[in-house]
C-alpha cells in the first residue's frame, strides 16, 4: 500500500497573521463550539512545558498563543521545566492551584507525570500530553505523531541510497518514547532492509552539542565512508551541515555527500532542503500540535467524553495508544516527510506492521508548517524565522 502523507492534509491557515485576520477556525472536534468563552469569562488553560529554547518550540509556542485568541481562551504560562521531571510535576500542581481548567503538558518523558496526574484527576482537571505519548496514568488525549514512523521514513530515505560503509544514527533521550520510538525503529529498519550498511548509534539525551561532536568524531574516523546522519532533532543541523561543507561533503548531489536526514520541519530545514544541504526532514506538525492540543484541553474543561473511532482533528480517527502497561486516547496527526521533490519509498520489510511505502512532500509546498512560519517571519532562510 502506498501513503501519501500530504502537508495540506489537515493544513491551517497559510499564515500566522491570518488565523487571526481570516477567521481560521481552531473549532473544537469535540466541543462544536468556536469559542472558549463562558458567562464567567474565557477558559482558563494551563500550559507546562519542556523546553522553548528550539525553533520547533518557539513555534509550537507562537502558534498556540495564536489559536488561544482567536477562541478567547486565557493561557497561563507556558511554565518550562527545562528536563526537571520534578519541576514540571510541581508546576503542574501550581497550575491547578491557579484555576487551570485543564492543563497542556510536554512531559519530560513519558512516565514522570503520576504525581502531577494524580494531583490535577484528583482536583477535577484533566491534562493534555502533546507531543509525548504517557505510560503514568490516564490523561485526557494525547496529541502526537507517530514517531516509529519517523524513524522508518528516515531509514526509507537512506536505505534507497546508501548500501554500504557508516550511518551514524543520532539518538535523542532514549528515556523519552519519542527518543526511543525514532531510535527503534530506525535502526531495525536499517537491519532488515539495508544489511550491507554498518549502523553506528550514539544517545545524546537531546544535547545539540553532543550531537555535533558525535558527528565530527564519525567524520574523523571513518571519513569518505561515512554514507548518512540521521539527527532525531533539527537543532543539531546548525552544526553538522557547516562541518560538512568544510570537509567537502555537504552538497546534496557530490561525489562525496553525506547524506543528512533530521526531524522537525522548521523554517530553517525548509531553507536547507531548498538550498540542498539538507537531504530530508520530517515535518512535525507545530502548528497541529498547537491548534489540537488547545482544542481537546478545551473538551476537557468542558467536560466533553470522546471515544476511540470518533472523528479525530489531526487523524481520521482518535485511537487508543498504550505505553508501559496505560492506555489512553490519542489524536496521531499524520507528519509529512519532505525532501527536495517527489519521491516515491518502497520499503521490503516495514517496522511494526506500517506502511511499506510513501510519497514524499516536495520542500515547495507551500503548506508546510515550516514554509507558512517561514513566511511570516521574513522567509524560511531568516533569522526570524529560526528564533
Amino acid at each position: 500500500m502506498r501513503v501519501r502523507r500530504s502537508a495540506s492534509l489537515f493544513a491551517a491557515c497559510l499564515t500566522l497573521a491570518a488565523l487571526t485576520a481570516a477567521g481560521c477556525s481552531s473549532k473544537a472536534p469535540g466541543s462544536g463550539s468556536t469559542s472558549a468563552a463562558t458567562g464567567s469569562g474565557p477558559i482558563k488553560i494551563g500550559v507546562a512545558l519542556t523546553y522553548n529554547n528550539t525553533a520547533f518550540w518557539a513555534a509550537y509556542i507562537s502558534y498556540e498563543q495564536t489559536y488561544a485568541a482567536q477562541d478567547n481562551v486565557q493561557l497561563v504560562g507556558p511554565e518550562l521545566a527545562q528536563a526537571d521531571a520534578s519541576l514540571q510535576n510541581q508546576q503542574i500542581e501550581t497550575l491547578v492551584n491557579e484555576g487551570a481548567k485543564a492543563i497542556i503538558v510536554n512531559p519530560e518523558t513519558a512516565t514522570s507525570l503520576s504525581p502531577a496526574i494524580a494531583y490535577a484527576n484528583a482536583h477535577g482537571v484533566q491534562l493534555v500530553s502533546v507531543d509525548t505519548i504517557v505510560g503514568s496514568g490516564q490523561v485526557y488525549m494525547v496529541v502526537r505523531a507517530s514517531n516509529t514512523l519517523y524513524g522508518q521514513d528516515a531509514c526509507s530515505y537512506i536505505s534507497s541510497k546508501v548500501k554500504s560503509g557508516y550511518v551514524l544514527d543520532l539518538e535523542g533521550d532514549l528515556t523519552s518514547s519519542n527518543g526511543a520510538d525514532r531510535t527503534n525503529a530506525f535502526n531495525s529498519c536499517m537491519q532488515q532492509n539495508d544489511p550491507g550498511v554498518t549502523l553506528l548509534k550514539d544517545p545524546t539525551a537531546w544535547t545539540e552539542s553532543t550531537a555535533v561532536t558525535d558527528a565530527q568524531n564519525a567524520l574523523n574516523a571513518y571519513g569518505s565512508k561515512l554514507k548518512a546522519i540521521y539527527s532525531q532533532w533539527s537543532s543539531p543541523d546548525t552544526g553538522i551541515l557547516p562541518l560538512l561543507a568544510n570537509k567537502g561533503y555537504g552538497k546534496v548531489g557530490s561525489a562525496n555527500h553525506v547524506i543528512v536526514v533530521s526531524d522537525d520541519g522548521v523554517a530553517f530545514e525548509m531553507c536547507d532542503v531548498q538550498q540542498g544541504t539538507l537531504d530530508a526532514s520530517q515535518s512535525q506538525p507545530a502548528d497541529l500540535y498547537a491548534k489540537y492540543a488547545l482544542q481537546y484541553a478545551v473538551d476537557a474543561a468542558k467536560g466533553v467524553k470522546l471515544s476511540a473511532g470518533q472523528a479525530g482533528g489531526g487523524a481520521p480517527t482518535l485511537q487508543n495508544v498504550s505505553y508501559n502497561g496505560d492506555t489512553n486516547l490519542a489524536d496521531p496527526i499524520v507528519a509529512p516527510f519532505v525532501t527536495a521533490s517527489t519521491l516515491n519509498l518502497t520499503l521490503t520489510s516495514p517496522v511494526d506492521s506500517l506502511p511499506g511505502s510513501l510519497a514524499t512532500t516536495p520542500v515547495t509546498d507551500n503548506s508546510l508548517w515550516g514554509n507558512v512560519y517561514g513566511a511570516a517571519h521574513g522567509g524560511v532562510c531568516s533569522s526570524g524565522a529560526s528564533s
